[in-house]
């Protein structure tokens, strides 16, 4: 008997399953006879309009039969988000992100590290990358998950091709079928699944003419890959310079390096973006990081088309400033002047205090930009959304210190976990505001930076 999944914690009031007398506390089984493995199976099976849901209530089987209009949600709130049983990796990636976090159990500056568990689960799961857009290398796909992905159509998928060199993919990955991604994209394709992929381009790896191999065969495989994102390697204090088996030591761009995968990546967007049936895009994406860099200006909107892969930080700078410039139009000069401050990593510094600058002289507050250092990963990290707690705390400490209950502190949403609650070291957010005079808002779009600017009831659901 597989593993099941389909605890049911909560049930929308006046929802299709509670009129149907679903209860929080089943047990969600089947649907139309079929096994509710996880989440996707949920989607899927629940997609029919006629619903029979076999139901375990507390050892005793059920059957419930419902009817719903297409698009009705039924209204069950699992207690497993997305499904209990994570696939493992089973690869060894040179640049792998928990080999960039410290050990287990070891202490920094005399705290305990309290890193979240879940953040040294390696997770290499096509279920979670169809549901949330997490990137996978297809090398631990066996045939009963290409059957599933061909009955279900999980679509898109979001791959970590790094090279379609296979000798060198099998050096970086180094996991079992590590060089087939040509043929594992091929399959996808054979079955109707499209992708979006990623190159994480290591210095002395896999940049160069590999990069224009890379580009070259993924390119070749349109449109089962629809895209392709480069992206610089980010190392912390606790991997980098590492070396591995027959590759060259692991360690940042320099700008000079960085500049010249831009120039090559450029050149392929401008030949990919005349060809035919492509709508004027480039295929391939240069990650906001590269143009921080070497401080290029980043493309206009038009340029991302739909942002397909914002979450990998790709568009995320412009999609911010674009926002930024049509929110700003409603803002008037404020009736009550109050001390503001941005914080942020240092690698969107220079835009952020673009922006407070410009609230500043729009509102007449006194805005300001706080730069933390990340002094848990290392100074080489750069970006906000790996800053740790402490940190931030620590800088507000330093630079806030004249701010009272009447001023504000706006944070990245993107620093804290998926539920809203915590930072990578796990401190809480309650921990923090209990720490900090001001009030703090953290927002993720530039409307929620002018709502949060507001009264508290001003702000739109969701800004914490």
């Amino acid at each position: 008997m597989p593993k099941m999944y389909g605890w049911v914690r909560e049930v929308v009031p006046e929802s299709l399953a509670d009129q149907a007398g679903v209860m929080p506390g089943d047990l969600l089984r089947t649907i139309n006879g079929h096994l509710v493995r996880d989440l996707v199976d949920f989607q899927f099976y629940a997609a029919d309009e006629e619903l029979m849901l076999g139901i375990e209530r507390q050892e005793r089987p059920l059957q419930v039969l419902l009817a719903r209009a297409q698009g009705e949600e039924l209204g069950i709130i699992f207690g497993e988000e997305p499904a209990p049983y994570i696939r493992i990796c089973a690869n060894k990636c040179v640049f792998c992100f928990v080999k960039g976090l410290p050990e287990r159990h070891s202490a920094q500056r005399g705290l305990p590290l309290g890193m979240r568990e879940s953040l040294y689960i390696k997770d290499d799961d096509y279920r979670y990358s169809f549901l949330f857009g997490g990137f996978i290398t297809l090398t631990n796909l066996k045939e009963a998950d290409w059957e599933r992905l061909e009955e279900q159509r999980l679509s898109p998928l979001f791959v970590s091709v790094h090279t379609t060199n296979p000798e060198l993919r099998r050096k970086m990955v180094d996991g079992p079928r590590s060089g087939e991604v040509i043929d594992h994209l091929k399959r996808l394709g054979g079955i109707g699944i499209s992708c979006h992929t990623q190159l994480v381009i290591c210095p002395g790896m896999n940049d160069g003419e590999e990069i224009d191999r890379s580009l070259r065969d993924l390119a070749a495989l349109r449109p089962t890959v629809e895209s392709v994102s480069v992206v610089p390697v980010g190392l912390t204090k606790f991997n980098n310079m590492v070396r591995a088996q027959g590759l060259p030591t692991l360690r940042q761009h320099t700008v000079a390096e960085a500049r010249a995968v831009v120039e090559r990546v450029r050149g392929w967007q401008e030949r990919l973006a005349a060809e035919p049936d492509s709508h004027g895009l480039p295929f391939a994406y240069l990650s906001d990081e590269w143009y921080y860099l070497t401080g290029e200006p980043f493309p206009p909107a038009r340029h991302y088309g739909s942002y397909a892969q914002i979450e990998n930080g790709v568009g995320m700078t412009r999609k911010l400033l674009n926002d930024w410039q049509r929110e700003r139009r409603a803002i008037t000069p404020a009736a009550r002047p109050q001390r503001i401050a941005f914080i942020t990593g240092t690698m969107a510094q220079p835009v952020i205090g673009r922006l407070a600058s410009d609230l500043g002289k729009r509102t007449g507050h006194d805005v300001r930009v706080v730069t933390v250092t990340n002094g848990f990963f290392g100074p080489l990290v750069t970006v906000a959304g790996l800053l740790c707690g402490q940190d931030v705390l620590d800088a507000i400490a330093e630079r806030c210190a004249d701010m009272t209950q009447d001023d504000l502190i706006l944070m990245p949403r993107v620093m804290l976990d998926v539920a809203g609650k915590r930072f990578l070291d796990d401190i809480t957010v309650e921990q923090l505001r209990e720490r900090v005079r001001p009030r703090v808002v953290f927002t993720r779009t530039a409307a929620e930076v002018f709502a949060a600017i507001g009264s508290p009831a001003e702000m739109p659901a969701g800004v914490a």
